[in-house]
């Protein structure tokens, strides 16, 4: 599966089994550059329009499910144009048999590229639709029908596009655009639920995404609940032109770190700097005229505050770097009945009279 941001691709194995190889030929652009996961070796085709990542060592040693690789294309490349060439002979994912003693390794690849529908709902419970293409032109969809074995008038479902309508049946919900001639956007949260979709009927004929045109059909839905979607440079405001001056504001997506590349903190004519993994930089692509930036956050931009004043007598303070981990997992989600824990679940209440324990103390910003 693979899952555009700018001119990067990431590269999702999902497998029954664990996985020891992914390869995979793109149908056009050209590869730049490869991160891999798990400390596995990317190798990357002469022709530029193929990549592989496995395990060099000889551990043997399987991957597991998730993100696999991610592939950066020159800034030259079309991305509209870019997906996975499924029916390329290359394309393919070596995982271990069941029977590894008899079987060392399987290897899966396809003939022909599959058309699927995902639903994904977040844990906001927003619903989004991802439809891959069979064509850098088509992939697109133009109603979402979703059966759930609960009542659905208690998930509160809101639509949030205009024009949008909410179809409520027997046991199902449809999205959908009734003007003849728009499509469901792609990747773009299109409604909200009040809880999160956990009784859906998988097995309900109800369940559907209707391509547009409606052949050819997708050929797989799959959904995905309490998905979390995370920008690790999302509080990104500002960009350094020189260490030591005000920040100018940026209202551009900044992007993770990459080793491979460069950027400058001063003039055109500056040395190039490496790009370091816990920063955020701007993308040239966005504008190739100017040099690749830092990007930072300006927690004092639009404060009145000159960056050169004084403050208590010291020079302000007044960025940090904008790269943010992911917070931790949470807990897993509730049943879909949601019963309420017996009595003896319950955590006791304090002593009467005793203080209640203080929240626990967040991290400084320097430690994210």
């Amino acid at each position: 599966v693979g899952r555009k941001d700018g001119q990067k691709m990431q590269l999702f194995a999902y497998s029954s089994t664990p996985w020891t190889t992914v390869e995979v030929a793109f149908a056009d652009g050209e590869i730049e550059s490869v991160a891999a996961e798990y400390g596995l070796t990317a190798t990357i085709a002469t022709n530029k329009k193929s990549v592989s990542v496995s395990d060099l060592t000889g551990s043997g040693d399987p991957s597991p499910a998730g993100l696999a690789m991610t592939v950066t294309f020159t800034p030259e490349t079309d991305m509209s144009s870019v997906f996975i060439d499924f029916s390329s002979s290359t394309t393919s994912t070596a995982v271990l048999h069941k029977d590894f003693s008899a079987h060392p390794t399987v290897s899966v690849s396809w003939t022909s590229t599959p058309r699927v529908a995902t639903v994904v709902q977040d844990k906001s419970n927003n619903l989004y639709l991802f439809a891959s293409p069979n064509t850098p032109t088509d992939g697109k969809a133009s109603t979402i029908e979703i059966a759930v074995t609960g009542a659905v008038d208690e998930s509160d479902i809101t639509p949030l596009l205009t024009d949008m309508t909410l179809q409520v049946g027997s046991g199902f919900f449809g999205l959908t655009i009734l003007d003849g001639t728009s499509n469901l956007p792609d990747g773009e949260a299109i409604a909200v639920t009040s809880r999160p979709l956990l009784d859906i009927d998988v097995d309900s004929r109800r369940d559907a995404v209707v391509a547009s045109p409606a052949a050819p059909a997708f050929d797989a839905l799959i959904f995905v609940i309490g998905a979390a979607f995370f920008d690790p440079c999302g509080t990104c405001n500002a960009i350094v032109k020189k260490t030591g001056k005000r920040p100018p504001s940026y209202g551009n997506p900044c992007l993770p770190g990459d080793p491979t590349k460069t950027y400058k903190d001063g003039p055109k004519s500056s040395a190039d700097l490496v790009q370091e993994t816990t920063e955020c930089y701007t993308n040239i692509a966005d504008d190739p005229t100017n040099p690749v930036r830092r990007c930072v956050y300006d927690y004092m931009e639009g404060s009145g505050y000159d960056y050169d004043g004084k403050y208590n007598g010291e020079p302000l303070n007044r960025i940090e770097t904008c790269m943010m981990l992911p917070s931790p997992s949470p807990p897993a989600l509730p049943p879909a009945s949601y019963p309420p824990p017996p009595p003896s679940a319950l955590p006791a209440p304090p002593p009467s009279g005793s203080p209640s324990p203080p929240p626990p103390t967040p991290p400084p910003p320097s430690a994210l």
